[in-house]
């Protein structure tokens, strides 16, 4: 049962887009205390399913300990793979665990939000950790059809130039002509760029991104009808990415696939049929969507020198500066955990979240929340970024390290980034084999 509320949990956290206005998470609201309700937040009963998911996983723990105990003598007669719970891998849990202390060290009742997502991320890794065979088998046909949904709604989106009436997905409303909307330009126009159901164009790219590289290890794996949805799924994340026009987005994927070829390479040559398919599909996409919009695609390429691109280059130089001036002023503390909008505009009344995650942490956190985060990624990909069997792992880790260092979406304070942080880590716990089945940690629960 935790492994079905689970995979519930998960699609809808990355299918959906939480918000005030609308979202699966927004339904049923739930009446809050009278100390919190000034916030603003809207807590759905759909919220209650991490809850639910812990509590049936402790139950379905529960009852094996106990069938294990009845079964003492007959088990010892024939021993069975180790099982028990792990905290995941500790070049992961570690750093992780420091971070999270000094996160909890600095909460404030008006913060309290951000240690619920800091939560998220650990119940999504340690679920995974604790669940390899489910990882394995089960996460990444969850994982396909939020590609399928949100490639599809991008897709849409860019076409007909508005939303598509999703608000109770927790759609944004699209407005070309109200200030706030990303954009693109097409003959002196302005052209919608895809959101899905995201907050941002950019939170589109990362999301699809991460996924088309978390799935593709399980290309091989299941029946014929996974592997059309698998063909399918890869159509509409190329697609959705391109729509998206997220630039580090594309570079992201295509460092990820360059992760997945260099370690294939180490094995011996590279099979045609694993790479034709896709790159195939690939090819066909771009040549499709540069003959259709070769202007977007150009304005966002090459068009740097426009108004509408230098005056978004001017405003991440100008957010960079204000980070590190904030940085350097409060090195050790830091100016408070959610606060850096508050002192940013302190210094300058223009000033906006600053895209860059570890800059971000820095001047809340201080060089010790800098440090931590910076271990936080470099640490599995020191200890395992060389080996072949860790290439999901590694892939996915650095596409979300190259978003983070563009954009603040890759972030343990958001709810997709959280969600995405926690599923990357698991990778490092247990990665995933296509010809071989994933090493058993533990007895798992068939429902």
């Amino acid at each position: 049962m935790s492994q079905r509320l689970f995979g519930l949990t998960l699609f809808l956290l990355l299918v959906s887009h939480a918000s005030a206005a609308g979202g699966p998470f927004a339904w049923l609201p739930i009446p809050l205390p009278a100390a919190v309700s000034h916030l603003g937040w809207q807590i759905g009963v759909l919220l209650l399913l991490p809850v639910l998911v812990v509590i049936s996983w402790w139950l379905e723990e529960t009852a094996h300990r106990l069938k294990r105990e009845n079964n003492k003598p007959a088990s010892s007669r024939h021993p069975k793979t180790k099982g028990g719970w792990t905290w995941g891998e500790t070049a992961v849990t570690l750093p992780l665990a420091a971070l999270s202390g000094l996160v909890l060290l600095r909460l404030r009742p008006e913060t309290v939000y951000l240690g619920a997502m800091l939560a998220l991320g650990w119940f999504v890794y340690l679920y995974l950790a604790n669940h390899p065979t489910w990882q394995q088998n089960r996460l990444w046909r969850v994982l396909a059809v939020v590609l399928l949904v949100q490639g599809t709604v991008a897709l849409a989106q860019f076409l007909l130039q508005r939303e598509l009436g999703l608000a109770w997905l927790g759609e944004p409303a699209l407005d070309l002509l109200v200030e706030g909307t990303s954009v693109a330009e097409r003959n002196g126009q302005n052209w919608l760029r895809a959101y899905g159901l995201n907050s941002h164009p950019n939170q589109l790219g990362l999301l699809l991104m991460a996924l088309c590289l978390l799935i593709w290890p399980n290309r091989h794996q299941a029946n014929r009808w996974w592997r059309w949805l698998f063909c399918l799924d890869l159509i509409a994340g190329v697609v959705g990415l391109l729509v998206s026009l997220s630039r580090s987005a594309w570079v992201g994927l295509l460092l990820g696939g360059l992760v997945y070829a260099v370690h294939r390479r180490g094995k011996g040559p590279l099979h045609r049929r694993e790479f034709a398919l896709p790159l195939a599909i690939l090819a066909a996409g771009v040549l499709l969507f540069a003959l259709a919009y070769g202007d977007v695609m150009a304005g966002r390429l090459l068009g740097l020198d426009s108004p509408l691109e230098s005056r978004s280059l001017w405003e991440r130089q100008r957010d960079l500066g204000l980070a590190w001036q904030l940085l350097r002023e409060r090195p050790f503390l830091g100016v408070g955990l959610g606060q850096y909008l508050a002192a940013a505009t302190v210094l300058d009344p223009a000033a906006a979240q600053v895209h860059n995650v570890p800059l971000l942490i820095g001047a809340e956190l201080g060089v010790v929340g800098l440090v931590l985060w910076l271990i936080f990624w470099l640490w599995p990909l020191w200890r395992y970024g060389r080996l072949a069997s860790f290439a999901p792992a590694t892939a996915v880790w650095v596409g979300l390290i190259l978003m983070a260092l563009v954009h603040p979406e890759p972030s343990l304070a958001l709810p997709k980034g959280a969600v995405l942080w926690g599923v990357a880590a698991a990778q490092w716990v247990s990665p995933l084999h296509p010809s071989t089945p994933a090493p058993q940690l533990k007895q798992e629960s068939r429902s």
